[in-house]
């Protein structure tokens, strides 16, 4: 069902109730009523703005953790593993996260708009059917992906990417491929709930902070005791995923469950989703997202097919520091993403605007905060993180911060598109820019090195997040990037949300 589709149906109920319960309605009743409905509106409005302020509570905290455990990470494998392999293992990553999208064929998307639309119109019914779809389309498509993911490295992976050893690494990247598409999507329908503390714990590139726990636990006792090897890193990526798979499957049914029995059961009976509505909503999702991955990560793989794994390993630490750049847009998508469709559902466009304007405002301001440092000393902190041989790549860390300044300060304009049903445009957006990256990355790497392809992912991304900011004004009807003037509302939201939690 569609967006208009909903709307409509929103707007029968609302009209048809009054006529049925009051069939001599006079006009004395007309301000009494406006007054109500006006009440009702401003109730709603605040209400969603606390909940929102709430989630981002723990969202912040969550995905700190979350940053956190990602960096140490990479701090713990720059130190016991050589440079080569660490460029290694950076293309591996990559693969993995990438192939983890694509199985999961857009329904980490798709399914979060489906459940929050039938959520935000009360129908547990539809949500409860959307689940269950969903749940089985998930499943074969995650499983084929695994098996393609190992299939690709092992013929690919040596021509493309000079990869050894392919008899054990790819079987263990496509487990970890399985583990990581399954614990996503866990986490991206537990936000549909609006239960940022689980999903948040859940939601990263290697399964979120716990699985990042479990990983840096596992190779740091190992190197204890003897010499790591590029296998032995990938075996543990693959049993920390592993192990938390069936965790976050058991806490998202105990969510939803509790979650859906608090609505209202309505006796008009509810639309069944078919599964050719879920493939023609996933396909479109699962296509933008992917070429989306491509514009900010392709840079990895065209490194690894051109330039040597050492000097990749210093390219590839300078990209993961931009995760401390970029944590606060992971913020805002993290936390409005339900509220998108929500909104929308609801008719409230003006509402959505202040929001997601209101968090990019915050995200940018955060962002700044962090990138002025990596700008004015970034060889020290990338020696001081890394160890001095990454230190080289200062040049690299400077030109890719001016990209995620640009991209911070554009908002959640891609996850507007694509929550509002307006995905065939962001995918439009990510074919232009994913082939224009691949061509100018390959020219400006094979000529510059790696500091000719961080020229192009910065150039890229640039380009890429105006176009979804101009075509979510067009087609959404909201702006998304930052504006300082909504900063003023800040003390109202978090006095609110203060009293509220003292109650």
């Amino acid at each position: 069902m569609s967006v208009k589709q909903l709307n409509a149906s929103t707007a029968d109920v609302a009209v048809s109730v009054p006529v049925s319960s009051q069939p001599s309605m006079t006009s004395a009743d007309s301000p009494v009523e406006a007054e109500v409905s006006e009440s009702s509106e401003k109730q709603g409005s605040q209400g969603t703005q606390k909940r929102l302020f709430r989630e981002s509570v723990w969202v912040v905290g969550g995905r700190v953790l979350g940053i956190a455990t990602a960096i140490g990470l990479n701090i713990v494998l720059v130190r016991v593993l050589p440079p080569a392999d660490v460029g290694v293992f950076f293309v591996l990553g990559s693969i993995i996260t990438f192939a983890a999208i694509v199985a999961m064929f857009g329904t980490h998307t798709g399914l979060v708009r489906f459940v929050s639309e039938r959520i935000g119109v009360g129908d547990a019914e539809g949500a409860k059917t959307a689940l269950r779809q969903g749940a089985k389309f998930a499943a074969v498509a995650i499983t084929l992906g695994s098996i393609l993911t190992m299939g690709f490295l092992y013929f690919a992976g040596e021509p493309l990417f000079g990869l050894k050893h392919l008899e054990v690494i790819a079987p263990l990247v496509a487990v970890s491929v399985f583990g990581a598409a399954a614990i996503q999507l866990c986490a991206s329908l537990l936000r549909s709930f609006h239960d940022s503390r689980f999903s948040i714990l859940l939601t990263g590139q290697f399964g979120g902070p716990l699985c990042n726990l479990l990983f840096i636990g596992l190779a740091v006792g190992l190197s204890l005791f003897a010499p790591l090897s590029l296998k032995q890193v990938m075996l543990f990526c693959a049993i920390s995923l592993c192990l938390l798979t069936p965790i976050a499957i058991m806490i998202l049914y105990r969510v939803g469950k509790a979650r859906l029995r608090e609505i209202a059961i309505d006796d008009q009976p509810s639309e069944a989703l078919p599964m050719s509505v879920l493939l023609l909503a996933c396909l479109p999702l699962m296509l933008a997202q992917s070429l989306s991955y491509i514009t900010g990560q392709a840079d990895i793989w065209i490194g690894g097919a051109i330039v040597d794994h050492d000097e990749l390993a210093l390219y590839g630490a300078a990209r993961r520091l931009m995760l401390l750049i970029g944590m606060p847009m992971q913020l805002v998508n993290l936390t409005v993403i339900a509220s998108i469709a929500e909104l929308r559902a609801q008719g409230r466009v003006d509402e959505l605007q202040r929001i997601l304007r209101f968090a990019a405002t915050l995200a940018a301001i955060a962002a700044f905060a962090v990138c002025i440092p990596l700008i004015v000393f970034p060889a020290q902190i990338t020696a001081f993180i890394f160890g001095s041989y990454y230190a080289e790549g200062a040049t690299v860390l400077r030109i890719l911060c001016l990209g995620q300044i640009v991209f911070v300060s554009a908002g959640a304009a891609e996850l507007t598109l694509m929550m509002s049903g307006e995905h065939m445009k962001a995918l439009w957006i990510n074919v232009v820019t994913s082939i224009v990256l691949l061509v100018a990355g390959v020219m400006l790497t094979s000529t510059f090195g790696i500091v000719g392809l961080a020229i192009a992912c910065a150039s890229i991304i640039s380009l890429q997040c105006i176009g979804f900011c101009l075509y979510a004004r067009w087609s959404v009807g909201v702006w998304t990037i930052l504006d300082l003037r909504v900063l003023r509302s800040l003390p109202d939201i978090a006095r609110m949300t203060a009293q509220k939690w003292t109650k």
